[in-house]
């Protein structure tokens, strides 16, 4: 079920046209990384979604309604930050989401209470922010996102600056709110590696411009199968398969392009000249190695 649905929206600034005809859509339970380099278009585009700037043409609906015609009912259920969350620091982080809360109606001390649950800091919720890792400031931000009770949430580069123990429990918040609130959420970064093993779709834009919006499975497939091989040594491979497209990787593992119909083949021969094989398995290509192929070899620096 599409929650969220861009359809070729454009934008400009002055005389530059910095967005053309960007459009996507975000399911029910679904991550959806938006990837480009610094300058693409990422964070305009979030901004045209949030209503914070205006859309030159084009139309953004969230849960069926459209941003331009009916505002309030379609940004009610979304939740955003924007680069990083802004807090009152001298204030703890219980007072933080209070003071949030009140610009809502009916939110009780237990969803406030459940919430704090889910961002894991239960342990901390009542140390003045000024105390909190960057990770922490992040955890309080999405739940202070969270508080309108939304089933979109849209996070800006949410890893910026992040050590890498806070990037794992932001990732790890990220996949239980998708699924288990079953949450339609997108993530804009430039930093491949850290979205690799858990958004479910990647829309890539490049000069404002969409270049792949699909599920990473399809865009994470590789033209030709390419199989890993551990063994009890490689020298020598590259002349037993010379007429392969064949990568020693270190003594013990080598990676191989072939057909899987020729997978018995290349163990028999491997066995025949006296090679151990310790373990065999399907490469997928990385989300960087993806995102080179879509742009054409363009880095996404």
């Amino acid at each position: 079920m599409s929650i969220v649905k861009v359809e070729k929206i454009n934008k400009k600034f002055g005389k530059k046209q910095v967005l053309y005809d960007v459009s996507f859509e975000i399911n029910e339970g679904e991550i959806l990384g938006f990837i480009g380099p610094n300058g693409a278009g990422k964070t305009t585009t979030i901004k045209l979604m949030l209503g914070l700037q205006e859309i030159d043409s084009g139309t953004v609906t969230i849960n069926g309604y459209d941003l331009k015609k009916d505002f309030e009912n379609a940004i009610r259920g979304v939740g955003g930050i924007i680069e990083s969350p802004d807090m009152y620091m001298y204030l703890t982080g219980r007072q933080n989401l209070n003071l949030i809360a009140n610009l809502y109606k009916g939110i009780t001390k237990k969803e406030i209470d459940d919430l704090i649950k889910i961002v894991g800091l239960e342990k901390r919720i009542n140390d003045k922010v000024s105390k909190y890792s960057l990770g922490m400031r992040q955890r309080l931000g999405i739940a202070a996102a969270l508080i309108n009770k939304p089933n979109v949430l849209i996070l800006d580069e949410p890893t910026n600056g992040l050590d890498p123990q806070g990037i794992v429990e932001i990732r790890e918040l990220i996949k239980k709110l998708a699924k288990e609130k079953k949450m339609a959420i997108m993530i804009s970064s430039h930093n491949l590696s850290e979205l690799d093993n858990f958004i479910t779709d990647a829309c890539i834009i490049q000069n404002g411009k969409v270049l792949s919006n699909t599920s990473i499975k399809k865009l994470k497939s590789l033209d030709v199968s390419k199989y890993r091989f551990k063994l009890n040594k490689t020298k020598g491979l590259k002349t037993l398969f010379a007429n392969k497209k064949i990568e020693v990787i270190n003594d013990e593992t080598f990676e191989i392009e072939i057909d899987k119909k020729e997978i018995n083949g290349i163990l028999k021969k491997l066995i025949s000249n006296d090679y151990e094989v310790y373990s065999l398995f399907k490469v997928s290509m990385s989300l960087e190695e993806a995102f080179l192929k879509e742009t054409g070899g363009n880095s996404i620096e």
